[in-house]
């Protein structure tokens, strides 16, 4: 090797220019995120819900009454279908799931509370700031799942293009693949949407498969890098122990979604509870 070789040879490692499959490959997944974000980023919507909340206070010698409340929230949503088929997570807009289970220590001893929400008002915001009346049809507690429908004779509904991800385009992944995550800011940053490249971090298969990874976010849909679906971001939650935010698999959300779309809107107080709250196993 001549010493004029050797002089290219350093200038170019200096510079950079003798890696170019690690600049190519982030600039792939950069590049790839960009693509799913602005083909998805409409799917992902602002939830506002009004709730009322019902307590019941069980144990102590004497009765306790603990009033109704109301309280008003927001969660994002993901559409699931161009017809307005929402699913977002369910602990993020049922606010009766903060104090159901909990035991207060009393001078008569334990109070055991549980609470219920009826939801007396339910909005989609979407990404133009359009509100649109929607109903809730199904509820499942164990994966944390709520599954909402527009009300299609709504005004604000007419001539609304719902656009949405597809549950049947599934991906599997495993420990330390790349995925994007498209979220949407909220109020204060007028709800832009955005995006989060992460990684995943662990795999659960049991009792179910529940994904780990950075980036997620509550009622929002993750992809791989080429645009597939991994699933949605849930809370699994185990009596006794701290929560934690998983993905649940695209193919699990489409299972529950496709008994949803069958279902009609119904008073809260019936609507369907497909699942009972989890048990440590």
């Amino acid at each position: 090797m001549t010493n004029i070789s050797r002089i290219i040879i350093t200038a170019a490692l200096s510079a950079g220019l003798l890696l170019p499959s690690v600049h190519a490959a982030e600039e792939s997944i950069s590049a790839q995120a960009k693509k799913v974000f602005a083909e998805r980023q409409d799917a992902v919507i602002w939830i506002s819900v009004v709730a009322k909340i019902s307590f019941q206070a069980e144990g102590g010698k004497e009765a306790v009454n603990i009033p109704d409340r109301e309280q008003k929230s927001e969660a994002l949503g993901t559409f699931i279908d161009s017809t307005g088929m929402v699913v977002t997570a369910l602990s993020s807009i049922d606010p009766s799931r903060e104090f159901s289970g909990r035991e207060v220590r009393t001078r008569d001893g334990v109070v055991k509370i549980e609470a219920n929400a009826i939801f007396k008002e339910v909005r989609v915001i979407m990404p133009d700031g359009t509100e649109i009346p929607a109903d809730i049809v199904m509820r499942d507690i164990d994966l944390d799942l709520a599954f909402l429908r527009i009300k299609s004779g709504a005004k604000e509904a007419k001539g609304v293009e719902f656009k949405s991800v597809d549950l049947k385009s599934a991906a599997s992944v495993n420990v330390s693949d790349d995925v994007v995550t498209i979220s949407r800011n909220d109020e204060v940053l007028n709800r832009v949407a955005s995006v989060a490249r992460g990684q995943i971090t662990s795999v659960t298969k049991k009792p179910r498969e529940f994904l780990r990874a950075t980036g997620a976010t509550l009622g929002c849909p993750t992809f791989t890098p080429d645009g597939k679906l991994v699933g949605l971001a849930v809370t699994r939650t185990v009596r006794g122990k701290s929560s934690q935010t998983v993905i649940i698999p695209a193919a699990d959300v489409l299972e529950i979604a496709e008994q949803a779309r069958a279902a009609k809107p119904a008073a809260e107080e019936k609507v369907k509870k497909v699942t009972e709250p989890a048990e440590e196993k």
